[in-house]
């Protein structure tokens, strides 16, 4: 099959940039996806924002610039307008990615030039039809992100070692209170560390505020550092004892949740908040709460009742770490692959 994806977010200068980061491990779903599909034999182009055309080892062509070739499949990810009609294609798919918001489709009739809907979880199919019931027509498929299970897996664990991964805008300013107030109540030390790139913010969030807003996170003596190839991240995470997420953000297939689970660490978060509930299940995987942030204390109390009633009974922790490591419906990228390659042959 002849197959593009279209991305105009992906803002690269040459393919060897790409190809950095998938050696450090960090892949995307675009990534991932369309190269795992070149190595099957497919003819796979992305078209994106790269300064320098190139070629990935696996065979990916990345273009910046539609050549008027006709394609059997034109994967539409993220900002597809009215699913550009001036590129050649025998079938259009719309991979939703995100939350729906007026830039995805912008009129909902155009939903009709799509013969399949990718979904990364049962909430984004949720969420999606409820703004645009058109979408119902044509096939859906739910195909989450995948995880590098050669680098993500159970190591060593250390109980009084807490981590967050996630944007700034994901919780990280709930922290210092949670680490303090457990550390607390456990009665022993215990280290934090926070991957959590701390100069590119949520929009409208400057260096300025981000220095005030999350300087109580270093009084507090947790570590905030920028994120790290996720060779190294995987090493963090697999010795970790638990994930701490104090998120109001509905994510729609969070990676970090994903990759905290294969290593067998326990995810303490928001609970009824976007798709995470699919993965993280109360008192058995992890901890979700009943409260949500904007109870603001006392939500951030039930975050610290739950992690301390985990880390202080140690056949307890012992007991979620392993269910973490057994989490129903992780798959690797090699099966999400797999999973793209059948929904093309069903649409082709």
């Amino acid at each position: 099959m002849k197959i593009m994806f279209l991305d105009r977010s992906t803002k690269l200068d040459t393919i060897n940039d790409l190809q950095t980061r998938a050696r450090g491990g960090m892949v995307s779903s675009l990534f991932a996806v369309s190269d795992g599909l070149s190595v099957m034999g497919h003819d796979v182009t992305v078209l994106s924002d790269i300064k320098a055309p190139g070629v990935t080892q696996s065979g990916t062509k990345w273009e910046n610039d539609y050549d008027g070739q006709a394609y059997d499949f034109l994967i539409c990810n993220r900002g597809v307008g009215i699913g550009y009609p001036e590129i050649k294609a025998k079938r259009r798919i719309l991979w939703t990615h995100d939350l729906p918001h007026n830039g995805f489709i912008a009129k909902p009739r155009t939903a009709n030039a799509f013969a399949g809907v990718v979904y990364m979880s049962q909430y984004a199919h949720r969420v999606w039809h409820t703004f645009y019931p058109t979408l119902d027509k044509p096939k859906s498929f739910i195909i989450p992100n995948g995880v590098n299970d050669h680098i993500f897996f159970p190591r060593v664990k250390d109980p009084d070692y807490l981590i967050y991964i996630s944007n700034p805008n994901r919780g990280l300013e709930r922290l210092p209170l949670i680490y303090e107030a457990t550390k607390t109540r456990l009665g022993r030390d215990i280290k934090m560390k926070a991957y959590s790139n701390g100069s590119i913010l949520h929009p409208n969030e400057g260096e300025d505020r981000n220095e005030l807003k999350y300087k109580s996170c270093i009084d507090a003596g947790i570590e905030l550092l920028d994120p790290i190839p996720q060779v190294e991240l995987a090493e963090e995470l697999g010795r970790a004892g638990a994930m701490v997420l104090p998120s109001n953000y509905p994510e729609i297939c969070s990676n970090a949740v994903l990759q905290s689970l294969a290593s067998g660490t326990p995810v303490f978060t928001t609970g009824g908040l976007g798709a995470t509930p699919e993965w993280v299940k109360h008192n058995k995987n992890g901890m979700l709460t009943q409260f949500y942030p904007h109870d603001y204390m006392v939500y951030q109390l039930e975050m610290v009742r739950n992690l301390v009633n985990v880390l202080s009974n140690p056949r307890i922790h012992r007991n979620m770490v392993m269910k973490a490591a057994q989490t129903k419906g992780i798959y690797t990228w090699k099966q999400v692959v797999k999973l793209w390659a059948k929904m093309l042959s069903r649409l082709y």
